[in-house]
């Protein structure tokens, strides 16, 4: 949730911003696609769903918000019963500075009691910049709780330029890797999701990101998606490509391996189940302390983030 590359790259996009125009002039002609609600018993997802869509579709359209919202559709129908309602209020839900440069969205949807899902965890900003250019983040995090030890799953698309985007996407691994190869077999070997990391890797535009951060590069698994897409200037065509291409194939696939490993219960000792959540908590409090506290202001007014950080804390942390 926001990282590390938000940092640079807003301040590169200030730098940048009077040659800088997301939106381009296809992206101006194009609109949302429709959701496709999914009918059914559970009338909250599809309320939730209607909702997202309407809060996003009052920013400018982008092909990876596009991929997003079918994601976040696609895996919301999947987790179906296992997700309670939306209690997220009004003003966290969408919301605006008062000078209406910048939109943002979030919504947090806690797991049923006995499910494996602590959370989900969606938001999506939009941020205009003085003499042009924007700044547009889309962010789709799913945390489980100790009845499994299966990996999260977050993906994040920063986008900083209309040929530019910065992608996170993977399994985030809730055990220390060198310590449990088994660990590594089971969700990362087994499952082939590094042959994602290879294709989108091999794509001439791609190069790799380093976050300024150490820490947040210690999350990552191994076969994390972890780049930099710069398609140069005028080729807006070239980025959107990429995205509803080899990027949605991607993505899809990855979410697919989290959805089949989310629902197993794994056997554990009580002193690895409280191991393994306590780092977990702790790790969901450095992160929201060096990215999302530190950079929702430079978004948004200091009320706004306070009530929004406030609110994904709850989630992340229970308070």
């Amino acid at each position: 949730m926001l990282p590390a590359p938000c940092r640079p790259l807003l301040h590169r996009c200030s730098q940048q911003a009077a040659a800088v125009d997301t939106v381009g002039a296809a992206s101006r002609r194009r609109r949302h696609r429709p959701l496709c609600i999914p009918s059914g018993p559970i009338r909250a997802s599809a309320v939730a769903q209607q909702r997202r869509a309407d809060a996003v579709g009052r920013m400018p359209p982008l092909a990876h918000r596009e991929v997003m919202l079918e994601l976040a559709g696609e895996a919301e129908a999947a987790l179906g019963a296992r997700l309670l309602p939306s209690e997220v209020p009004a003003d966290v839900a969408e919301f605006r500075n008062a000078a209406g440069n910048a939109l943002g969205s979030v919504d947090v949807r806690r797991g049923v009691p006995g499910s494996s899902v602590d959370f989900t965890l969606e938001a999506w900003f939009h941020r205009q910049l003085p003499g042009g250019g924007a700044i547009d983040i889309s962010s789709l995090i799913f945390v489980l709780n100790g009845a499994t030890d299966a990996p999260h799953f977050l993906m994040e698309f920063i986008q900083g330029g209309p040929t530019s985007l910065v992608i996170l996407l993977d399994l985030l691994p809730r055990k220390d890797l060198p310590l449990h190869p088994e660990y590594i077999t089971k969700y990362y070997e087994a499952t082939g999701v590094d042959a994602h990391r290879r294709s989108i890797e091999r794509l001439p535009q791609v190069r790799p990101y380093v976050s300024p951060l150490l820490l947040v590069r210690s999350l990552w698994s191994p076969t994390a998606v972890v780049v930099d897409v710069q398609c140069g200037e005028g080729r807006e065509a070239a980025l959107e490509e990429i995205v509803q291409g080899q990027l949605a194939t991607s993505a899809k696939e990855v979410l697919g391996v989290w959805l089949e490993h989310s629902a197993a219960a794994v056997e554990m000792s009580d002193a690895e189940r409280e191991s393994m959540v306590a780092r977990d908590k702790m790790i969901s409090a450095t992160e929201l302390e060096l990215n999302l506290s530190a950079n929702l202001p430079r978004m948004f007014d200091a009320d706004i983030s306070a009530r929004v950080v406030a609110e994904i804390r709850k989630a992340f942390l229970g308070h």
